[in-house]
Order: structure tokens, then C-alpha cells, then sequence
């Protein structure tokens, strides 16, 4: 059986340490909260007996706090990771939030992100605010969605599977990431070399192109005369362009952001190709796996949806489940409230349908919201898989263009200076 090494303080704020034998850390720690000590490290050892717990010593409360700065703090998709999946599993290993929380701040100059993190909820928690407000006051890092599901979780007794559903998702995204950035090293490869060949021939070979073509009489394709003329005029006005598209793109961003261009915003991403598909499957995973845990739960039906619905940050989609919940309320069916919306697949809706006739509701939105789950992956696996040829496809485009050109105004010169050749 391992052998893990602990701290942990003791009923009269005494740290201790030593060696305990367990199957696994979470057991490790049952045993600690069970001798009536609260842990805040346990790691497995490499070898040795089962030592006595001695004394540790102590620092004080002012050296403690001064190696976490002041202020939010900020985490990394990678840290967000790690502080959800260890709180997970010490939350599915039976500890309470808080002895949870002391036991990830971890001691000494361990002054990791997710450690701070830790650090800066356990206090909030401590001090009497929810876990969900803590974590939002803690670090912007955690968002809308990762308070929504903390919020859901606390209401619903059900934090821990609400966390590790949190790190799943987490996960994935970060696999999801790190699949498109692989995918996408090559066609940005390509996207340089061919912005380059453009570039290059716009400002230097068109030009001398042009000048030996004019020096045989001849004259270039309607194509090529374009092209010289927007290079002209680019060089020309190229900080005019520039100042242009800036504008343009800061005032999309403003009415994406604003009260009423952010509605239809949202609406439009649902419906994106790639896109829309992997935001659409997200949003009924989450959302359904979410009211699956909160009516298993015993929580009523329309808490659990005025929670659930906020499992997601996109505003069209909330305002649609607004509706829902105010048709649910008037006393609507689940069913086909979630109809109304257009926001979900017919087999979906069916299988709620089906669990409102037999009297197993959450568990028909469990068996959903897992269908959704691998219907995301599959959303995933095909987005990361045709980023790839669409971006090769625009660039062999670009290119091909091009080099069409080329060969059209070096055919053209040399039939130019054929004998016989026409001439202006």
C-alpha cells in the first residue's frame, strides 16, 4: 500500500506532519479528516515506515500572507485546469469546500497561480461569502460559465460533480486549442509565404513586368493593369487603408459588445459554419447535464432552470431560455417549452419528452446531456480536422492566382516579340 507524506493542522491550529499508509490520496486524506486534522499537503512518499506525527513549524500569519500579492489574480488556461480537477477530486473524496480550499493553498514559497487562487477563495469562503462569488472575486480568469456551474452546484448539493463536469470541459477546450494551434502551423506557413509572393509581386516584379512589356509596345492583361493600379494607389494611401480598417474593425467590436448588437451577435455564431455546430453542442451539454444534476439533486424544477440557464454566456441563448422558464412556470411542459426555443435537435427533445411520461426526468436529461457530450467531441474532431484544407484552399487560391498572371503577362511579352508579333 503507498506511503504519503502530510502537514496538517491540528484542533488547536498546531501544524503537524508524518506518514501515513492509504490506497490513494483521497483515502489519505478521509484518514487525516477523520483523526480530526485538517490537511494541507499530502503527497506520496517514496518509501519508508508510517512515522509520528511531530510538530511542524510555524510561521506567522503576516509571513504567510505576505507571499500572496494583493489584487486579482490571474490564471492561465493550464492553472484553471489544475485548480478545477484538484478541487474535484478532493470534493468527490468527501472533504468539505473549505478544508478542501486550505489544503490546495499548500505551504512554504509555493506560490504557483492556482495556489494564490486557492489562497484568495479559502479566505472569501472563510470570511462568509459562496464559493461562487468568492471565485469570481478571486480571478476574472474563471468567467461567467465556471461561476454559473458554481453557483448551480452550491444551490443543488452538488459542487463536486459540478466541478469535475468544470474540468472535463476545461480539458477538452484546451485539447480543442492545442489541436487547432498544431493544425494551424502549416497554412500559417503558408498564409506568410503567399502574403509574401503577394507583396512581392504587387511592389516589384509587376512593375518590372510592366516596364518590359511597355519597352516591346505591348500591353498588359486587363488583370494585371488592375492590380498595378490598386499597388499604386496602396503605396500611395497605404496609412489612409490602415486607419480605415482600424476604425472599422473597432466599431464592429463596439456594436458586438453593445446592448443591441450583442443579441444578434450571439444568434449569428449559433449559426456559423464549424463553429456554430461545436457552440450549439456545447451549450446543450452543459445546459442539460446541469438540470440533470440539480433535479437529481431534489432541487425544483424552475430553480434549476433559472440556474441552468446560466451555464451559458451567450445572450441569445439566454434570453430564449428566459422564455422557457416563464412558459414552464405558466405550467408548460419541459418539452415543448424547450421546442419554442429552437435550440434544440428534435432527439433530444424527444428524449425529454420521454422521461416526462415515465417519471425519470433527470435521468432523461442525464442520458441527453451525455449524447450532447459525444456529439461535442464529434463537433470538435470535425472543426480541428477541416481548419487545415479550407485555409491551404484560400491560399492555393491566392496563389494560383498569381501565378496565373506570371504566366499570362510572360506569354503575352513573348508573343509580343515574335516576328509578326501585333503591336500597338
Amino acid at each position: 500500500m503507498p506511503t504519503f507524506a502530510y502537514q496538517a493542522a491540528d484542533g488547536t491550529g498546531r501544524e503537524v506532519s508524518g506518514t501515513l499508509e492509504a490506497a490513494d490520496r483521497g483515502a489519505a486524506v478521509k484518514q487525516l479528516s477523520g483523526r480530526g486534522l485538517q490537511p494541507f499537503k499530502v503527497s506520496e512518499a517514496k518509501g519508508g515506515k508510517a512515522e509520528t506525527a511531530q510538530p511542524a513549524k510555524t510561521k506567522s500569519k503576516g509571513q504567510a500572507d505576505a507571499q500572496v500579492p494583493a489584487g486579482p489574480v490571474k490564471l492561465s488556461s493550464m492553472s484553471l485546469q489544475i485548480f478545477t480537477e484538484e478541487l474535484a477530486e478532493l470534493l468527490e473524496a468527501g472533504m468539505r469546500l473549505e478544508p478542501a480550499l486550505k489544503l490546495m493553498e499548500g505551504r512554504g514559497g509555493d506560490t504557483t497561480p492556482h495556489r494564490r487562487a486557492a489562497k484568495r477563495i479559502g479566505d472569501l469562503v472563510r470570511e462568509g461569502h459562496p464559493f461562487s462569488s468568492a471565485v469570481k472575486m478571486a480571478s476574472p480568469s474563471f468567467g461567467e460559465l465556471f461561476t454559473s456551474v458554481a453557483a448551480a452546484g452550491e444551490a443543488g448539493g452538488a459542487l463536486a460533480s459540478g466541478m469535475r463536469r468544470q474540468a472535463v470541459y476545461i480539458a477538452k477546450s484546451r485539447e480543442l486549442a492545442g489541436k487547432v494551434g498544431a493544425a494551424l502551423i502549416y497554412p500559417a506557413f503558408l498564409f506568410v509565404a503567399g502574403a509574401g509572393l503577394v507583396i512581392l509581386f504587387a511592389t516589384y516584379l509587376l512593375p518590372k513586368l510592366t516596364s518590359l512589356v511597355e519597352s516591346t509596345r505591348g500591353s498588359l492583361p486587363p488583370m494585371a493593369k488592375y492590380m498595378l493600379r490598386a499597388s499604386d494607389l496602396l503605396k500611395a494611401n497605404w496609412w489612409l487603408f490602415l486607419l480605415v480598417a482600424a476604425i472599422a474593425g473597432l466599431a464592429v467590436l463596439m456594436w458586438a459588445r453593445s446592448p443591441q448588437g450583442k443579441p444578434v451577435w450571439h444568434r449569428l455564431k449559433l449559426s456559423l459554419p464549424f463553429v456554430g455546430g461545436v457552440l450549439r453542442a456545447s451549450l446543450h451539454s452543459q445546459f442539460l447535464e446541469t438540470l440533470a444534476s440539480l433535479s437529481s439533486g431534489g432541487l425544483p424544477l424552475l430553480r434549476g432552470l433559472e440556474l441552468a440557464s446560466k451555464v451559458t454566456t451567450n445572450v441569445y441563448a439566454q434570453a430564449q431560455l428566459a422564455k422557457t422558464i416563464d412558459q414552464v412556470r405558466d405550467g408548460a411542459a419541459l418539452s415543448r417549452s424547450l421546442e419554442k426555443t429552437n435550440l434544440f435537435p428534435t432527439t433530444l427533445l424527444e428524449m425529454v419528452r420521454l422521461g416526462e411520461h415515465t417519471g425519470d426526468l433527470p435521468g432523461a436529461l442525464r442520458r441527453a446531456a451525455d449524447r450532447c457530450g459525444r456529439e461535442l467531441e464529434k463537433s470538435l474532431e470535425k472543426a480541428a480536422a477541416l481548419v487545415q484544407p479550407m485555409i491551404i484552399l484560400v491560399m492555393a487560391l491566392i496563389v494560383g492566382m498569381m501565378a496565373y498572371m506570371i504566366i499570362s503577362i510572360v506569354f503575352d511579352t513573348i508573343s509580343q516579340l515574335r516576328p509578326g508579333g501585333r503591336h500597338k
